[in-house]
């Protein structure tokens, strides 16, 4: 018998045409095989990408995050806080005693009370929203301040009026950009990541600096400020005034800088030191307390 295959078989019998042959070929790449490989690849290459885009410190909006809670360290829902203030010019010096509330579940809301010593008792500031009032016990005169007036020294010190009611929002009335990144030692011990960044304001924010560079550092999910150097113009070489923050203690169930001293370029020697006494956060207190007549009393 005849066992060669006739042409246009195979030795098994089944009809080999040339559609069937090319079964007998690897599959190419739009083949199932081919597809899976092709989605594995793409797969890859979306999660590579959404490591490189997601939100991260390194990326202006995770910056902006931090220069916010940087910023509002000492604050809470609600908080009161015990300060002394020592305030140090070439013509006289100060020392207050003050005590402070901040209420921002309804708004934003802030009274700051002078306790002593008697010559300054009863001096007061009353931010409710968008309005500060200054209370002068002496004249029983309320004034309110407008936002020209933010950037005015508050009870002779180096401090402005914004500086203790926070009506400027670091992170919401400036463009931020990181300048540096660095690990090093904490302030509260142990190693901390620090962040140089750059603060320019929006077009429509109503501040009354160029720019601001900012320093802050973040140790186990706490970020605080570590020093804030303030530009009268974008094109300053040298700050006008500087903003630091020290002695990191545990203070309020928080670990915060407890001692902040700022000074003024154009006044060598001088100084105003704000040390934190106590600080109690998310504690209940009355709406009475934001009002004028709590302002006058």
């Amino acid at each position: 018998t005849d066992l060669r295959p006739r042409p246009g078989s195979s030795r098994t019998g089944v009809r080999s045409g040339p559609g069937l042959r090319a079964r007998s070929r690897s599959r190419p790449p739009d083949e199932p095989g081919g597809r899976g490989r092709e989605r594995i690849r793409l797969a890859a290459l979306f999660a590579l990408l959404g490591l490189l885009l997601s939100p991260s410190p390194t990326r202006a909006d995770g910056v902006a995050e931090l220069v916010g809670r940087a910023d509002l360290a000492f604050r809470s829902r609600t908080s009161a806080a015990v300060i002394e203030m020592e305030v140090k010019t070439a013509s006289y010096e100060r020392s207050f005693k003050i005590v402070a509330w901040d209420d921002s579940r309804d708004g934003e809301r802030t009274l700051i009370k002078i306790l002593g010593p008697a010559l300054w008792r009863g001096y007061g500031t009353l931010k409710v929203g968008d309005q500060l009032k200054l209370y002068d016990p002496k004249t029983n005169h309320v004034q309110v301040v407008g936002h020209s007036m933010l950037g005015d020294a508050w009870m002779g010190s180096h401090f402005s009026n914004d500086d203790l009611v926070k009506e400027t929002r670091l992170a919401r009335d400036y463009r931020v950009s990181l300048l540096s990144k660095w690990t090093a030692g904490s302030p509260a011990g142990g190693e901390a990541v620090f962040y140089r960044v750059l603060l320019e304001p929006k077009p429509t924010a109503p501040v009354v600096w160029g720019k601001i560079v900012y320093e802050l550092w973040e140790q186990g999910g706490a970020t605080l400020p570590g020093r804030a150097d303030y530009y009268r113009k974008a094109g300053d070489g040298a700050p006008a005034r500087s903003i630091v923050f020290t002695e990191v203690e545990p203070l309020g169930g928080r670990t915060l800088p407890t001692v902040i001293v700022c000074t003024v370029a154009s006044k060598p020697g001088e100084s105003t030191r704000i040390k934190y006494r106590t600080l109690k956060l998310d504690v209940d207190i009355p709406a009475g307390k934001f009002t004028e007549q709590a302002l006058r009393h």
